[in-house]
């Protein structure tokens, strides 16, 4: 409302490694334009934070927590397994908060979902966040603590 697409761009943090992601989301923000400076590199992650901290830009504090990404407060609905679990050691009040939605959601639509997949045995079936801190709290080593799962609510 307040800005006008032939004068605006849109920059987005996709990196060369998601070029089909930027290509995907293209079409979807039009008539804005959209940029991705971050696909026309090769730098990784660890040269990205290492540039920024060069520049004296302080480090998100979600990156020195061992989250993969530094949005959404810690939480996202495409987060994987090791990504909840690290919430949850990090910030046990906002892991509390999205089990409680979880669960509302759960009662309201009557129907066993959930955010997380548990897929030992074969078989893919949900797995609460309620489930996923008790497995931890029994340290269930079958878990899928590098399942961090992929971000991308803004453009997927």
């Amino acid at each position: 409302d307040h800005c006008d697409p032939l004068d605006t761009i849109n920059y987005i943090g996709i990196d060369w490694t998601e070029v089909h992601r930027f290509e995907r989301a293209r079409p979807r923000w039009e008539p804005w334009r959209l940029e991705a400076p971050l696909t026309e590199t090769n730098l990784s992650k660890a040269d990205l934070l290492a540039w920024a901290e060069a520049e004296g830009l302080p480090q998100q504090r979600l990156y020195e927590m061992g989250m993969p990404h530094a949005n959404c407060g810690g939480g996202c609905v495409k987060a994987g397994q090791g990504h909840f679990a690290k919430l949850l050691e990090n910030f046990p009040e906002r892991f509390t908060e999205w089990e409680d939605n979880e669960e509302a959601v759960r009662q309201h639509l009557g129907k066993d979902v959930a955010i997380l997949r548990d897929r030992r045995g074969g078989t893919t079936k949900p797995l609460t966040l309620r489930r996923l801190r008790e497995r931890l709290a029994e340290k269930d080593e079958q878990l899928d603590l590098l399942d961090f799962g992929g971000c991308g609510c803004a453009i997927d």
